[in-house]
């Protein structure tokens, strides 16, 4: 009488190893995926904290200059009406009545004093539109000889990682 075959009922040694392979390599696969995603979203929340920063820093700035009834330019500490400020820092300052704006260090709006506003900005430039006569209009970096002049304004705010964003304001038109 023969002897029937043997059911093999489990897995042998070889087969085992190989199935803790296969699965070492997709657990391994799918936690570098989401480490590069788990990156990949810091680095989006960095760059995001870093815009809004710059459009809360615009819109505080053309807030202030549209509320103001004189925008000027202070380039000089004996000129300016800010004088403490301006010789403090050594920076132009962009006026908008009694509130200035400038960049030392980080981004400064000074009223009563001058305290750090935004962090992260490097640069603020500002662009006049100014009466250049027969209906023109000149635009050129806002300094302080324009004066009072200028139709409107660009603002440019220049982050660390070198992006830049900018607002236009422009004054508003007396109804006559």
């Amino acid at each position: 009488m023969a002897c029937p075959g043997m059911k093999s009922r489990g897995g042998t040694l070889v087969e085992l190893t190989v199935g803790l392979c296969v699965a070492s390599l997709v657990a391994l696969m799918a936690t570098t995926s989401l480490a590069a995603a788990g990156i990949a979203l810091q680095r989006h929340l960095v760059e995001s904290r870093y815009e809004d920063a710059a459009w809360f820093a615009l819109a505080a700035i053309v807030r202030d200059l549209e509320a103001a009834r004189e925008w000027r330019m202070c380039t000089e500490a004996r000129d300016c009406s800010k004088e403490s400020a301006a010789g403090k820092y050594g920076m132009p300052m962009l006026l908008a009545d009694n509130i200035g704006w400038l960049v030392a260090d980080e981004l400064r709006r000074c009223d009563e004093s001058c305290s750090t506003y935004v962090e992260g900005v490097t640069s603020l430039e500002v662009l006049a539109d100014i009466p250049a006569g027969g209906g023109l209009t000149s635009r050129q970096p806002f300094v302080q000889w324009h004066a009072n002049a200028a139709r409107a304004l660009e603002v440019t705010v220049t982050m660390r990682d070198g992006r830049r964003f900018s607002r236009v304001v422009s004054r508003k038109v007396q109804a006559s």
